[in-house]
């Protein structure tokens, strides 16, 4: 790896941490701590309903309220509003955001008005665009806010160290597009970047002036051709090779996170360390259980906020369809199929969470060794992307066969076991629905070690036996939660019952707050 990269990579983590020390002297935005406390309650609860990963929350409530005012006009207010309600959240720390930021973000909303625009006369499309741009709009409000500068420059290092040892046995991606992929795999395995974000990312590369220097000419380019630019966008986010590349990608970038610990914590003597390599061993060594110790707090909170939610989910569920049905129409009196409903999948996914286990001994001394091949400690290994032996399609037929089989016979035996403790066809659905959820919530959950291991297990009969039958439940499980924010009844009466009024009465609580203490000053 080019040493450019290194160093411009540790000077951006000095400069980040010495922003960090340095306060801010000017006006600031302030909002009242006594409603503030009540938005971050309400946002708190909000946010246990939709299960996502913690990075993306803030990202997700600037769309969301973005959303919800959608179609206003006055961007001055909404980047006013916007910004109040964030900090009401606590997304943002109460006096910390300069009031200029007020300009900033409404001249970004101002913008993106005429691509708006141009996204209403779309017919057919434009519900589709429309929330293609919100997803650019809010990622880009969110870097405006709180620009990530270390995590760039950690990807950047990443995608440098990775395109320069890596050759493409494969055709599945074409040359001119292979820089791009390897780009998209670095941020989604390094960041975690979601679709949103990644659409964002991609968008900026096409148009590189867009967040930096916007001539109308360019908003005006974009806006006639934004049909076509959700197209090329999504081509690249889409690729048929994308998963792949990125699975290559996630086993290597945790020695980057790991890197980025360690120059975070030791900048000021990282040159020192490299060339002392035991204690070289033992900084890596502090990071990675560090990392594993962060890894074991994230699985815990995960499973707190996905218990929580099926338990608020499937007890209002129960009171509104299962109790009434099993009085009114099957005539049934019992309790247990009810309160098994209830009880039963937190508990298999308390089960499945809290016995994932990462191999940490082994695990760090290939984190070790592949870091010294980074930093150029030892000769950088090569990597090679090979495109895997695809499924002849004669077999593929018989196979989707089998596996619809399996998926089926797994099915039977649960109804038939249900059925023999006296479970009804409406409490069977809601088991069945709620286990393949809670399989791929448990299978998200155990499968997020493989950003902090380097190596896959070998498997094994039981790793197999899983496969055949709870792979389909597994992927019933996504297509549903895929689908969730769709039909998720309580996010839509937080979203569009709830959230406006509240938040309509938070505002005026805090003008009237305001007002109070503007007539105390005057006496």
């Amino acid at each position: 790896m080019e040493d450019i990269y290194l160093r411009a990579f540790l000077t951006t983590v000095q400069e980040s941490r010495a922003a960090k020390d340095k306060k801010f002297a000017g006006e600031v935005i302030t909002v009242s701590e006594t409603v503030s406390a009540a938005a971050s309650v309400y946002e708190n609860v909000r946010n246990a309903l939709e299960y996502d990963e913690e990075h993306l929350l803030r990202r997700n409530a600037i769309r969301r309220i973005l959303k919800r005012r959608f179609g206003e006009e006055d961007m001055a207010s909404l980047a006013f509003d916007l910004m109040h309600e964030l900090i009401w959240a606590r997304y943002f720390p109460n006096n910390s955001v300069p009031t200029k930021t007020l300009e900033e973000i409404t001249a970004i909303l101002r913008k993106y008005q005429p691509v708006f625009a141009q996204a209403e006369d779309s017919g057919r499309e434009r519900n589709n665009l429309n929330l293609w741009l919100l997803d650019i709009l809010s990622t880009e409000i969110e870097y405006k806010l709180s620009p990530p500068l270390v995590e760039e420059s950690l990807a950047g290092l990443t995608y440098q160290n990775l395109k320069s040892r890596l050759e493409w046995a494969t055709s599945v991606i074409k040359p001119e597009d292979q820089e791009l992929q390897l780009y998209v795999a670095v941020h989604r395995a390094v960041l975690k970047s979601n679709q949103a974000t990644l659409r964002y990312r991609i968008f900026s590369l096409y148009f590189l002036d867009w967040s930096k220097r916007p001539t109308p000419e360019l908003v005006e380019q974009v806006a006639s051709r934004l049909s076509q630019v959700v197209d090329t966008v999504e081509k690249q986010l889409m690729h048929p090779a994308g998963e792949r590349l990125f699975r290559f990608v996630r086993h290597r970038s945790v020695a980057f996170s790991v890197l980025r610990d360690v120059a975070e914590k030791y900048s000021d003597e990282f040159d020192n360390i490299l060339l002392d390599e035991k204690r070289f061993h033992a900084v890596v060594a502090e990071a990675a259980a560090k990392r594993y110790d962060n890894f074991r707090n994230r699985v815990r909170r995960s499973i707190v906020r996905a218990v929580f939610f099926l338990l608020l989910t499937k007890s209002i569920l129960a009171l509104l369809i299962e109790l009434p049905y099993d009085r009114l129409i099957a005539k049934e009196e019992g309790w247990t199929p009810l309160l098994t409903n209830i009880l039963f999948h937190p508990f298999l996914l308390i089960i499945i969470g809290t016995t994932v286990n990462i191999p940490e001994k082994k695990n760090t001394e290939a984190l070790y060794l592949e870091l010294k091949s980074v930093l150029g400690l030892e000769p950088a290994k090569p990597l090679k992307f090979a495109q895997k032996r695809l499924v002849k399609r004669s077999m593929r037929t018989m196979f989707d066969i089998l596996y619809v089989l399996a998926f089926l016979l797994i099915i039977g035996v649960v109804y038939s076991v249900l059925n023999s403790f006296g479970f009804n066809e409406v409490s069977i659905f809601f088991f069945l629905f709620f286990l393949s959820l809670v399989t791929f919530f448990g299978f998200k959950i155990r499968g997020s070690r493989r950003d902090l291991v380097m190596f896959e297990g070998s498997g094994g009969l039981s790793s197999a036996l899983f496969d055949i039958f709870f792979l389909p439940i597994v992927r019933a499980g996504r297509w549903l939660s895929l689908r969730a924010p769709r039909v998720n009844i309580l996010l839509f009466f937080c979203d569009f019952i709830i959230e406006a009024p509240f938040k309509a009465a938070i505002k005026l609580i805090e003008g009237w707050l305001a007002f109070l203490r503007e007539k105390k000053e005057e006496i």
